[in-house]
């Protein structure tokens, strides 16, 4: 499994109680959220205040489910060392899409990338599936007449810094 940026600086922040183990972190199930951890367990179903205002410091959000605790924050850009392996056809095309079709909705932007991001830490079979299912749904939606949904193309190919001569 890659442990991305976002992944590294949530273990940083979700601090345990002395003599404890630290906080599982786990991809969450849910699509309008990125990770779920256990920490509410750690501290007998409550969310400590300093942890609490430590994640909102960085842009997280979090809700609270029983022992667990929702979190997620948009990442305009694939957050660092977030993929290890190489772009597959379905992601050409979705990064094909986005360049042909320029005009975008932001409808749907931050689940779009939180798909992106859970799937790249499953590898490359996995991410292709993601970029599968976002083909489609734009294909969908072109037919339609709407708009692509807002995302960085840098989700769908490597990034390549502009040099000049």
């Amino acid at each position: 499994m890659v442990r991305n940026a976002l992944r590294k600086e949530l273990a940083a922040l979700l601090t345990a109680p002395e003599m404890s183990r630290a906080p599982v972190i786990r991809r969450s199930l849910k699509e309008e959220w990125l990770y779920t951890a256990d920490l509410s367990l750690l501290y007998d179903g409550e969310l400590p205040e300093d942890v609490a205002k430590k994640l909102s410091t960085v842009g997280w959000i979090y809700r609270p489910e029983g022992t667990w605790l929702q979190l997620r924050k948009t990442a305009t850009e694939p957050p660092a060392d977030w993929y290890a392996d190489s772009f597959g056809a379905e992601a050409s095309c979705c990064a094909s899409l986005l360049r042909r079709h320029p005009e975008r909705d932001e409808d749907g932007s931050e689940a779009m990338q939180y798909k992106l991001i859970k799937a790249a830490e499953n590898g490359f079979e996995a991410y292709e599936a993601a970029c599968t299912e976002i083909h489609r749904s734009w294909a969908e939606r072109l037919r339609q007449g709407k708009k692509l949904t807002e995302i960085s193309i840098r989700y769908f190919e490597i990034y390549k810094e502009e040099t000049s001569c």
